[in-house]
């Protein structure tokens, strides 16, 4: 029998060689154990395997599993999904960690029985300088009331809008995922959280936040070193975020709410600039001038993003020289 409040952590990777240790120790550290470390291997082609092997004969909580494909994060979490035991799931992507209070702080706000999901703030982790560099909404500025649908969808706009709640990493109810046949969708390679928390909220899931920040999230360019990671974090797939967004617009249970409808065409319409602007910047470095008039010719709406990333590096240019 499980104890009470028990907790299934579950960890993919791909490739992780290099950092997977530190997630996994993170876990190993919690003040409050999980019950058991989940830890899915994508395929990897890399050492991780071997590493997994190792970790698993030294610690009777880690169970090792894989995938029977290469298919991305969203196959492996159902992977662990469907083998986890606990009352509650917790996610790890395998380049972040969690703070050694993270199970504890987030299973208190679970224990009052108000909701399905919890979810903390995010801590900005630089990885090059080894430090914790502030936090993603801030102390105090955690909402408190339960979230509804409408609330998440307005803070995933993009493109600039403010933090994006998508990438918070929520701890679920493991019976009402089950009962509710909440799954990520194996198709989805890129905002499968943003997907499987708007199919939670449209299930009627309770989602609540606490004012903590014990989620290590690694910052792709360290905001006090300057330098990359180091860490594989895949290249978003904006463009393919768009469409999603714009296909839930068009949803059945969603498409006669004006409001949601609307904030969902935000959401892509920050997308597309985000996209715009990823292919501008990678284009540029390139020298790929053909492929920027191409695209101009076919969508005439991307000049101006165009103009506004060429005026972006010529300055940062000036400021360097």
């Amino acid at each position: 029998m499980n104890t009470p409040m028990s907790v299934s952590l579950i960890i993919t990777t791909y490739n992780a060689q290099a950092f997977i240790m530190r997630a996994i120790g993170s876990a190993l550290e919690q003040t409050r154990p999980p019950l058991e470390i989940i830890v899915v291997d994508d395929c990897s082609t890399d050492g991780t395997p071997e590493i997994l092997r190792r970790l698993e004969h030294g610690h009777d909580s880690i169970r090792l599993l894989s995938t029977p494909r290469n298919g991305g994060p969203s196959l492996a979490r159902n992977v662990g999904l469907d083998a986890a035991k606990g009352d509650w799931v917790a996610f790890l992507d395998a380049d972040d960690a969690f703070a050694p209070d993270r199970l504890d702080v987030i299973m208190a706000r679970a224990a009052q029985g108000d909701c399905d999901g919890v979810a903390d703030d995010l801590a900005y982790y630089d990885a090059a300088a080894g430090q914790v560099t502030g936090r993603a909404m801030g102390a105090g500025r955690v909402p408190q009331a339960p979230v509804s649908l409408r609330d998440y969808v307005g803070h995933n706009l993009s493109g600039g809008e403010g933090f994006d709640w998508g990438l918070l990493k929520p701890v679920f109810r493991r019976e009402f995922l089950r009962e509710q046949a909440i799954r990520y969708d194996p198709l989805v390679r890129h905002g499968e959280d943003f997907l499987l928390m708007v199919s939670f909220l449209l299930a009627g899931g309770r989602f609540c936040l606490t004012d903590h920040a014990s989620y290590l999230y690694t910052q792709r360019q360290g905001s006090v070193s300057g330098r990359a990671s180091g860490m594989s974090r895949t290249t978003i797939a904006y463009r393919d975020m768009h469409d999603t967004a714009l296909a839930l617009a068009r949803d059945p249970r969603i498409c006669d709410d004006p409001v949601l409808v609307d904030l969902l065409h935000r959401r892509a319409a920050g997308l597309q600039r985000l996209d715009d602007s990823h292919f501008v910047s990678v284009a540029l470095r390139a020298g790929a001038v053909g492929a920027i008039v191409r695209r101009i010719i076919r969508r005439p709406a991307f000049l101006p993003a165009m103009i506004r990333q060429v005026a972006m590096a010529l300055r940062r240019r000036l400021c360097h020289s």
